[in-house]
């Protein structure tokens, strides 16, 4: 009975370190998984700002050519 104890100990330790890497890895993919879609939101907006300053942004003054110095 001895060892039919300690079989089934270890096998509940077992599983308990299962249940817990797995637990452990639902975490870290759903943690990845927001991480990549407010990286993907935060881009989308940067885009858009960018897109918007260089819209808004004049076109520029044209330069005049300069007289050389003689």
């Amino acid at each position: 009975m001895s060892s039919a104890n300690t079989l089934s100990r270890a096998a509940r330790q077992a599983t308990r370190a299962d249940v817990t890497d797995r637990i452990a890895r639902e975490i870290i993919a759903s943690e990845t998984a927001r991480r990549q879609q407010q990286t993907a939101r935060l881009r989308s907006a940067r885009l858009q700002k960018e897109a918007a300053e260089r819209a808004a942004k004049p076109a520029g003054r044209v330069q005049k050519q300069r007289k050389v110095a003689r």
